[in-house]
């Protein structure tokens, strides 16, 4: 047997290097991984780390072992792997530690994550500083491309971190304001100011808004002449009140004379009427945080009380409102004028900004129109719309726009009058008036303005023809405005073809 065990020796001797097996181990874990390798006989291993090359030298040739799958079963922890007759090339991952341990039949490579370098102070606060702009333009495009709300947020986001950055603030104004929320939009400019006093582009922005905002109270004149009808003088003086709380009182009081040689009475009379007739308006208007408002409104008239509700909701560049009037006192026919008009309503109404240059708004409605002690004498559906195009808004700001306004009458009552002849008390009159108009305002000086609309309406139930309005404002003082202003249409809300002319005066006070 001594001579068999000595001739098994001598073979394994002469047996070649590449049929001598070597054990491949490739383990990766969550936070560690391991790579060895072993023969089935003694070995002697070198090993030297070059940057993030770890290079194993053996005393025994590899063989045929396939090392190329290790990246692979390694993956983020060996990039990539080099090997020839008697060496092995790691090409360690970023960050990865190797701890390289030996033994008589080959050697295991102990992968970790090297902790990283805890930075400075200085580098933590540079680098907050950079995140911090990176967010302030983002802000400022998300703004420029209409996305209020979201750029809103991050403002706010980055105002926590840094309450004194005076430019995320004064672009939070810009966003409140854009979004309605001028009271907050107030705030932000005077935070803004006391960052960087005297700021002109801050001063200037809350300037303008507090002129937009501030409690002021108007009176407005204007004559009214109906052709071959009736001539009107209208008196309407008017306010707005803030209350605090994000609450405001807004209020109406009009007054009209009327002068009209044959006034239809509601028993059916025609006989001139020379009178004056009144209606009062209040209204409660609430700015909740959501970007929503709600408007509590209160009417009245003699023999005529009333009350309506409105909601709004503002998006980035849309507003939507609806609301409800019952009972609110109406003075668009002549007879409602004379005999207590009266009208209940619901309504809808969409307004969208679709881009830097075109608009949208679109609105529908149901009517009932009555006269004092009779609610029911007339009901209509209304269409209304406004498509505009912003030719220029540099300089003179000119733009087009197509403008239906439509009422379809779906009842209206006739009763005969004392002789035996048919009349109809209120004359509501189906219209559907299509119109293309120009316009144009700008400023002739710092503090005097113009505004001029020209058009021609097209109404395929009745008769059209030219419209132009033309207006003039003048600011003698930060709290007084003036202004003038007259038109020319047709009136065709009262179902006639008849032109009606006015012209107007407007005294604006602020304080």
């Amino acid at each position: 047997m001594k001579w068999f065990a000595a001739l098994l020796t001598l073979l394994l001797l002469a047996t070649p290097a590449h049929a001598q097996p070597v054990r491949v181990e490739a383990v990766r874990g969550n936070s560690t991984a391991r790579f060895a390798l072993h023969w089935s006989g003694t070995v002697a291993t070198e090993t030297q780390r070059d940057g993030r090359e770890l290079v194993l030298r053996f005393s025994r040739p590899l063989g045929d072992v396939a090392l190329e799958r290790v990246p692979e079963r390694l993956e983020s922890w060996v990039d990539n792997i080099l090997y020839g007759y008697d060496s092995v090339v790691l090409v360690l991952g970023p960050g990865v530690e190797a701890a390289v341990a030996t033994d008589p039949t080959g050697f295991s490579v102990a992968l970790t994550r090297s902790p990283a370098a805890v930075p400075t102070r200085e580098a933590q606060a540079a680098d907050r500083a950079a995140q911090r702009r990176l967010d302030y333009f983002r802000a400022l495009a998300l703004m420029e491309g209409g996305d209020v709300r979201p750029a809103r947020t991050l403002l706010r986001d980055l105002l926590e971190q840094d309450p004194k950055d005076a430019q995320s603030t004064a672009l939070l104004a810009q966003a409140e304001e854009r979004l309605g929320r001028w009271r907050d939009a107030i705030m932000a400019y005077d935070t803004a100011l006391e960052l960087t006093p005297d700021e002109p582009s801050l001063v200037r922005g809350k300037a303008l808004l507090l002129h937009e905002t501030a409690d002021r109270s108007r009176l407005d004149l204007d004559w009214q002449k109906v052709r071959n009808a009736d001539m009107q003088r209208i008196a309407r003086f008017s306010g707005v009140q803030e209350l605090g709380r994000s609450t405001s009182l807004t209020w109406a009081l009009e007054r009209r004379e009327v002068d009209v040689e044959s006034a239809r009475r509601g028993d059916g009379r025609l006989e001139p009427f020379h009178g004056a007739r009144s209606r009062l308006e209040a209204a409660l208007l609430h700015d909740w945080p959501e970007l929503e408002r709600s408007t509590l409104s209160l009417y009245a008239a003699p023999r005529t009380l009333g009350a309506g509700y409105g909601h709004l909701w503002r998006g980035d560049e849309s507003e939507t409102r609806a609301g409800f009037a019952w009972s609110e006192p109406s003075f668009a026919f002549l007879e409602g004028i004379v005999d207590g008009g009266r009208r209940d309503r619901l309504f809808v109404q969409h307004e969208n900004r679709l881009s830097d240059r075109w608009s949208l708004s679109l609105g529908a409605g149901y009517n009932r129109y009555g006269l004092s002690g009779e609610a029911d004498l007339a009901r209509s559906a209304t269409l209304e719309g406004l498509l505009r195009y912003t030719l220029n808004a540099v300089g003179p700001l000119a733009s087009v726009a197509y403008v239906l306004d439509a009422e379809y009458v779906a009842h209206r009552e006739e009763r005969q009058d004392a002789n035996g002849q048919p009349y109809v008390p209120l004359p509501a009159a189906t219209r559907e008036v299509h119109a293309l108009q120009f316009n144009v305002e700008d400023y002739l000086t710092d503090y005097v303005r113009y505004a001029a609309q020209i058009g021609y309406a097209y109404d395929r139930r009745g008769r059209s023809g030219p419209q132009g309005a033309i207006s003039l404002g003048w600011e003698p003082a930060d709290t007084l405005e003036l202004g003038f202003r007259a038109s020319h249409a047709r009136s065709t809300a009262r179902g006639t073809a008849s032109a009606v002319n006015s012209a107007g005066v407007t005294l604006v006070w602020r304080y």
